[in-house]
């Protein structure tokens, strides 16, 4: 079960939403944090409120070195008594391990297993405001069908889905969802993004933080019964 606990898109009681992306991942008596949002004393309140244990944390995905998704990560560490494993791409491995000494460090370039349900794409290598940046995107995977989770999508999100197929030609794409960075692209590209994903076989869309109101809209539109909201709050049973 993916249940989204920091996030700037939606509203849901007792929570408060801010700029970032963090989500709580449960499955096979494990739990794995999707990135960490941006104010880790938002992000402690909001796990307190939904009574969840960072003490329980088995694993951490940080899918890009930005603010908004690692920002929560020390204070996270601080509360556990164990090392999780910690997965990053590989361009900022010295610096994690330099900083985040209550981890174990897990750097990652090309598409890694994590255990028997979920992987890394592999990072991508991208050009965000005149800097290189990687970033990775978690797969979830059951007997015939996966489940893609993007942090911002930097790379493009029709391009890490794509990877995600290639990766997993068994599986059927159920849902893909998180930040599709496309708070900034025309009507038209966010249309024809739209059709890709369509034509790549996914099921289920549920775009947020990044995307854009204009842009959720859109795919609100275009997707019908088969949009999923995954905002802050919410929950997704996979």
């Amino acid at each position: 079960m993916i249940t989204m606990i920091y996030n700037n898109a939606g509203t849901a009681e007792g929570l408060e939403n801010a700029w970032g992306l963090a989500a709580w991942i449960e499955y096979d008596q494990q739990v794995l944090l999707f990135d960490t949002g941006g104010d880790p004393e938002i992000l402690s309140a909001n796990m307190e409120t939904l009574r969840l244990d960072p003490g329980k944390i088995d694993k951490i995905f940080i899918s890009h070195d930005h603010w908004d998704h690692m920002g929560g990560l020390e204070m996270v560490l601080g509360r556990m008594d164990r090392k999780p494993d910690l997965y990053i791409t590989a361009n900022t491995e010295n610096t994690y391990r330099e900083k985040y000494v209550g981890a174990s460090i897990i750097p990652v370039s090309t598409p890694l297993q994590i255990d028997d349900h979920a992987w890394s794409t592999g990072s991508f290598e991208t050009i965000y405001k005149n800097n290189k940046l990687q970033e990775h995107s978690l797969v979830l995977v059951n007997e015939d069908s996966m489940v893609l989770l993007a942090g911002c999508s930097h790379p493009g999100i029709t391009e890490i889905t794509e990877r995600a197929l290639l990766n997993h030609p068994d599986k059927k794409m159920l849902l893909v969802t998180g930040g599709f960075h496309l708070a900034m692209k025309t009507r038209k590209k966010v249309v024809n993004i739209s059709g890709k994903m369509k034509e790549m076989g996914v099921q289920k869309i549920a775009p947020s933080h990044c995307t854009g109101e204009s842009s959720i809209g859109i795919f609100e539109k275009d997707w019908g019964n088969d949009f999923v909201n995954i905002n802050i709050g919410d929950r997704f049973v996979f």
